[in-house]
């Protein structure tokens, strides 16, 4: 898939107790990077084992029990990346795995149909209930986040911005200062959303969400993570899309 003149292409991931997830996160975009480099929030399952146990994996911060502030972490995670001189770097989250296929699909897109351009976003797909099942209601049906970027033409002091909620929730994955920030591709990879996909799982979320940010109206106090009520759920309840088998992974 790869040849000499490839880009070199550098993910970063922040994670948190996601042994779950994280082993076939990072298998499915294994063959078109270079680097990984990893920044762990205090985890206390096998995240890190998993991680150490990649060849690419090049760096590992752990991070201490400090106050929460999500920009701060992510621009640490920022600098490790840059550090490694890559061409393009990819943003993910240890609870994300990109659906098959999706490595060929972005080396196209790189190399061949945007060649030029600088910023791409991704459509994330909420796993739930099933591993072959989507929720697709509300904000849910159009959920796309900026996550990679080429390093051309970057600006002087490149850094995650702070956001307007507390510990700096909901910040951004790549910096908005970034040159075509605003004119994204929209990627044609797609990327599984699993922390949603157990009912205890979704539950523990929203109340870490409601502990941290409680009494926001902004964000509806996050009803649409547990289930089909609020603003961002769809007008007529819950509404589901299968997945294609082949596209299905085992999260057992």
């Amino acid at each position: 898939m790869k040849n000499n003149s490839a880009p070199k292409v550098v993910v970063m991931y922040r994670v948190k107790n996601e042994e779950r997830w994280i082993k076939k996160s990072i298998e499915s975009i294994y063959n078109i990077c270079s680097e990984i480099v990893v920044f762990d929030d205090a985890s206390t399952d096998k995240t890190l084992e998993i991680c150490s146990g990649f060849d690419k994996v090049v760096e590992i911060h752990q991070q201490s029990n400090d106050s929460f502030d999500e920009a701060r972490d992510r621009n640490i995670l920022l600098q490790m990346a840059i550090k490694r001189k890559p061409t393009i770097i990819l943003s993910l989250d240890g609870d994300e795995i990109f659906a098959p296929n999706s490595e060929n699909i972005i080396q196209d897109e790189l190399d061949i149909i945007y060649p030029d351009k600088q910023v791409f976003e991704f459509e994330i797909l909420t796993l739930w209930d099933k591993p072959d099942q989507i929720r697709y209601d509300g904000v849910f049906g159009n959920f796309w986040h900026k996550r990679m970027f080429r390093l051309t033409d970057k600006p002087a002091n490149l850094e995650i911005s702070n956001s307007p909620y507390p510990g700096n929730l909901h910040c951004g994955s790549i910096p908005s200062s970034l040159s075509g920030f605003d004119f994204p591709v929209k990627s044609s990879a797609k990327i599984f959303h699993c922390a949603s996909l157990d009912n205890n799982v979704r539950q523990r979320k929203y109340n870490w969400y409601r502990t941290m940010d409680p009494d926001n109206s902004m964000t509806d106090n996050y009803k649409h993570m547990i289930g089909p009520d609020g603003k961002f759920s769809g007008k007529h309840g819950y509404y589901f899309k299968k997945i294609p088998n082949e596209l299905t992974y085992d999260l057992s």
